[in-house]
């Protein structure tokens, strides 16, 4: 089975990363492999020496992203107690598919594995979705009771023709491609393109040299995605609309500096939600947040946050 050491492009990444988020032969995560359905799904497990908090942390990538790029998230959190598991999602990362997948799949993975953890161990469970992964947060907590808070960095309604504007590189592929691959599902689904012909790929941090070191990872911003996935992405349904949700409370922290999701398109949603919630505008951060003083907003907001569940 590959691991993250056959890749090299992780290793760049820690550059730029704050020196103490970085993995470290003290502390880094645990990889294996979970097999669910037609699946292999690779998992970076951030173990503990003992349960010094009781919450469980499962980390959420977004398009052109996979587990390995939350690492610093996941030794922050690891540092101060609190397990964490960020698998790769299909398409992405090391977890291979053979067919063409769609966003449901990422719904129902993601589901079945807080249910897995919590046979594992009696630790509620906290999702904590970056990108398009908040939304992902989101629509797990819909199926599945059993999630005790989200922390999120946006909530981009992809159902809206605004959004999907929004999130698209260009006003062609925004405008038409919903009902393109609708239409023509058959042909489409089949077809494999570049992620960062779809969307502002550009926009991924604030720091240009990072863009380019993200372009360049064939597991994750440089990677191909089947059309599939995003037709689901654009259709999806919501099981529960955000003015009905009121399954756990939500730490929302929105990067100002975010071109490619940013507060106007994910504040309609979030606006709406009834349940216990909490907004904060991390200052300086871009899409991957990684700027002061954005950062230490975002960790005192998330102790903060999790103490009080």
């Amino acid at each position: 089975m590959e691991t993250y050491d056959t890749y090299s492009s992780w290793k760049t990444f820690q550059t730029f990363f704050p020196e103490e988020w970085r993995i470290t032969s003290e502390f880094k995560p645990v990889e294996y492999y979970w097999n669910w359905e037609d699946f292999n799904v690779h998992v970076d497990h951030y173990y503990v020496d003992s349960s010094k908090k009781k919450h469980k942390l499962i980390l959420l990538h977004g398009g052109g992203g996979n587990g390995r790029l939350l690492s610093p998230i996941g030794v922050f959190f690891q540092k101060l107690g609190y397990e964490c598991i960020a698998p790769d999602l299909p398409g992405f990362g090391l977890t291979k598919i053979h067919k063409p997948n769609s966003y449901y799949t990422w719904i129902n993975l993601v589901n079945e594995l807080v249910n897995q953890e919590l046979k594992k161990s009696k630790s509620p469970i906290v999702l904590c979705g970056i990108s398009l992964g908040g939304m992902l947060a989101y629509q797990v907590a819909c199926l599945n009771k059993n999630i005790n808070g989200l922390i999120v960095t946006s909530l981009a309604d992809t159902r809206k023709k605004s959004v999907q504007m929004g999130l698209s590189k260009n006003k062609w592929f925004g405008a038409f491609s919903p009902t393109l691959l609708n239409g023509a599902s058959r042909i489409t689904d089949d077809i494999k393109i570049p992620i960062k012909w779809t969307t502002k790929m550009w926009a991924m941090a604030n720091n240009p040299e990072f863009v380019k070191a993200l372009m360049n990872d064939k597991i994750g911003s440089g990677s191909a995605v089947y059309l599939k996935f995003f037709r689901t992405l654009f259709e999806v349904s919501l099981k529960i609309e955000p003015e009905d949700f009121n399954t756990c409370p939500l730490l929302f922290l929105q990067p100002e500096k975010d071109y490619i999701i940013p507060w106007s398109m994910s504040k309609p949603f979030y606006d709406a939600l009834p349940c216990k919630k909490e907004m904060i505008i991390l200052k300086n951060c871009g899409h991957i947040p990684l700027e002061k003083p954005g950062i230490n907003q975002m960790i005192d907001a998330a102790i903060s946050f999790l103490e009080k569940l």
